[in-house]
């Protein structure tokens, strides 16, 4: 008997359940004492790794010290030349913030600033650490501020100096205060993108805006303009001061690289990079030999050896590159932090370049699925990941991970379906929703083929072959077919899938049949079949929750508070009662007992807070996890109940979680943007919520 509750409803009566639950608490508590002792519980990050990489720095004083920034607001130290990453869990930054300037104190390597601003709104600031990024505060001065670069003077390190939105912003005491430097509300000289200070006089500063240059030679009290030979209306995003000559300048902009020998009074253009890649974000000096520059660009990574006179591609043109580091002992080894790759390392100049990522993950997760014929096995989707996204698989918990990506021309994944075959020897059939159809994944071909032959006439996606010199006869799809979500009930049981287009049907997940949804407004994005005939369906749309019990001949709408439609993310039903359904809405957790005839709002101990996932155990229906914006919720009676679990990754949301195949208490969770983690600890759930009613 199932002890299943939904609000005050019970299914089984409250004697069974009791003892049930009694029987069941007695049993589970002897198998967690019998388990190995763990003093705290611990979520392992375990890939897929790489990501965005925003900004690259290393110690001056222990070039093994790196420290990489992200576009989340989160910055990594490797502390082995890159070989393991761990995220600084003590960097209290928002998601949104952007961390584009990571700088070390020469004189004082403990010391680190970073310069962030918010991909929201134009809130930003400074974070700095004085115990080498042990801990970390977000200096008063600049709260709020957009910053994009961060300088420090060379013959005095307790000048900082701040490029932000609205302008020049200086400390004289290492960030205690500050002032702006640049004129108030000046027309020009705002939106900065980039700052440099003269090595030797530290009263000259350069300034990079988004429409051209700027120069002060007493320390910002004036400023005036440096942009003869530079294409008007050119965003400068980085000024490079010569090490061996501070009267020679570089400056990269969208219009291409300049460079000045006269400290800023005229700039030449140098030739050589296509202008397909002239939007170079970062350029760097081979530190044994200034003759030598990297470019690093949106389109890979560029060499010169004659001081911009010719260049030479070292990367792919796919590879979008954002900071630049050579090894000051060794300039043969360069590394780069990219959009995508994360963290790219050679040894031989430039000739060759490996992942350098492991422990660094900052990858936006779609989806999140577990194989249910293969323990072990879990698949996730990426999003924005381009040449570096698609789908990964991992046999073996998380320890190693393939990406499946060939063939789906840098889709984004919005859904994941594994079909397992009534054959055991036959692999799994994979299906992945994109923005652009579906697909399956060919493990002979090892690549991704679209599928789906649509019966709707509007979503033909078959163009008509060409006769002679004729033209093509115009597709009737007027719109890509985006595939937000895919489902089936169990193994050998009809497939649907929410689209752009309506709801659709399928016994091959090869040829689809429209499902009748009249009355249903809005796209599909998520879609559950309650019974085996299908007869029992519903379906999430834009802003409305629906419901059919005739296979979707009718539907009427599903009011979940009783006052109107609200946005409903996730609709998970109990596998050992379907009657039991949950609906996670961004106004909280939702559910109804009698399949789907009345609802309540559910969760005891769950807040009101928008819910991103549930997840329920396959071999144990009792234990159920919800995850919302306010945090992870458990309950192990079914739902009735629901303690918090304090053991969740430091600092990050979660968005998804999944249990294994097999049953057992690891559990897999992602996070909104820095990949999978793995819960090893078995004494997960809490003994209190193990007692029974009283």
């Amino acid at each position: 008997m199932n002890i299943l509750h939904s609000g005050r409803t019970r299914i089984a009566s409250a004697s069974t359940e009791r003892a049930h639950l009694k029987t069941f608490s007695i049993s589970f508590l002897l198998w967690v004492l019998l388990l190995p002792s763990s003093t705290h519980a611990a979520w392992l990050p375990v890939g897929p790794f790489g990501g965005d990489v925003r900004s690259l720095v290393a110690d001056p004083s222990d070039p093994t010290r790196l420290y990489i920034g992200t576009r989340t607001g989160q910055i990594y130290l490797s502390t082995d030349s890159g070989k393991q990453w761990n995220r600084l869990t003590n960097l209290d930054a928002p998601s949104d913030w952007v961390v584009d300037d990571l700088v070390i104190d020469p004189a004082n390597t403990n010391i680190l600033y970073a310069g962030m601003w918010s991909v929201r709104d134009n809130g930003g600031g400074i974070f700095k650490s004085a115990d080498r990024g042990a801990s970390w505060i977000l200096l008063d001065g600049l709260k709020n501020q957009f910053v994009r670069a961060v300088a420090l003077s060379p013959s005095n390190t307790q000048i900082v100096i701040a490029a932000t939105r609205q302008g020049v912003f200086r400390s004289d005491d290492a960030g205690a205060n500050w002032k702006q430097i640049s004129p108030l509300n000046h027309p020009e000289i705002r939106n900065l993108e980039s700052i440099a200070i003269d090595p030797l006089r530290p009263e000259i500063i350069y300034a990079g805006t988004w429409h051209l240059p700027w120069k002060s030679t007493d320390g910002g009290a004036t400023w005036f303009s440096i942009k003869k030979g530079m294409i008007d209306d050119s965003d400068v995003f980085s000024v490079i001061v010569d090490y061996s000559s501070n009267r020679t300048l570089y400056a990269t902009a969208c219009s291409g690289i300049y460079r000045s020998d006269s400290a800023g009074g005229e700039w030449i253009k140098i030739q050589g990079i296509p202008n397909t890649a002239r939007r170079t974000h970062t350029l760097v000096l081979d530190p044994q030999n200034p003759r030598i520059l990297y470019a690093g660009t949106t389109e890979g990574l560029w060499r010169t050896a004659d001081r911009g006179q010719s260049w030479q591609q070292l990367t792919p043109p796919a590879w979008v590159i954002n900071a630049v580091h050579i090894d000051p002992e060794n300039s043969r080894r360069i590394l780069l932090g990219t959009d995508h790759a994360g963290v790219m390392e050679s040894r031989d100049g430039g000739r060759t370049f490996q992942p350098l990522n492991q422990g660094f993950s900052q990858r936006q997760i779609s989806r999140l699925v577990a194989d249910p014929a293969r323990d072990g096995r879990y698949y996730v989707a990426l999003l924005h990941d381009r040449d570096f996204g698609g789908v990964y698989v991992t046999d073996n918990r998380g320890a190693s991970w393939q990406r499946l990506g060939e063939g789906l021309r840098n889709l984004d994944i919005l859904s994941l379906l594994v079909l397992p075959q009534r054959d055991s020897n036959q692999n799994s059939r994979l299906i992945a929703g994109t923005t652009d159809g579906l697909f399956e994944y060919s493990v002979a071909q090892g690549a991704w083929k679209k599928t789906g032959q649509w019966a709707s006439p509007q979503i033909n996606t078959q163009k008509p072959a060409k006769r002679g010199n004729a033209k093509p006869a115009p597709t009737a799809r007027t719109a890509p077919l985006i595939v937000h979500d895919l489902f089936q009930r169990a193994q050998g049981e009809p497939v649907y899938a929410a689209t752009s287009f309506g709801l659709f049907r399928s016994d091959d997940a090869v040829r689809w049949q429209p499902v009748p949804s009249q009355g249903v407004w809005g796209q599909f994005f998520r879609v559950r079949a309650l019974d085996r005939e299908g007869k029992f369906l519903m379906v999430a749309s834009s802003n409305t929750l629906s419901a059919s019990w005739d296979g979707g001949l009718s539907w009427n709408p599903v009011y979940l508070d009783g006052s109107g439609p609200l946005k409903v993310q996730q609709i998970t039903f109990s596998p050992g009662n379907p009657q039991v359904i949950f609906a996670g809405s961004d106004r909280g957790l939702f559910s109804s007992s009698n399949g789907g005839q009345s609802w309540e709002k559910f969760g005891r101990g769950v807040p009101l807070s928008s819910i991103n996932d549930i997840a329920i155990s396959p071999s144990n229906p009792q234990h159920v996890i919800v995850v919302s914006s306010s945090g992870i919720f458990q309950s192990i009676d079914g739902g009735n109940r629901y303690q918090r679990l304090d053991v969740v990754p430091d600092g990050l949301p979660v968005e998804r979680m999944a249990f294994p195949s097999n049953g057992s208490l690891e559990l897999m969770a992602t996070s909104a943007n820095n990949g999978v983690f793995v819960f090893h600890d078995r004494s997960l759930l809490l003994t209190e919520l193990l007692q029974p009613d009283r």
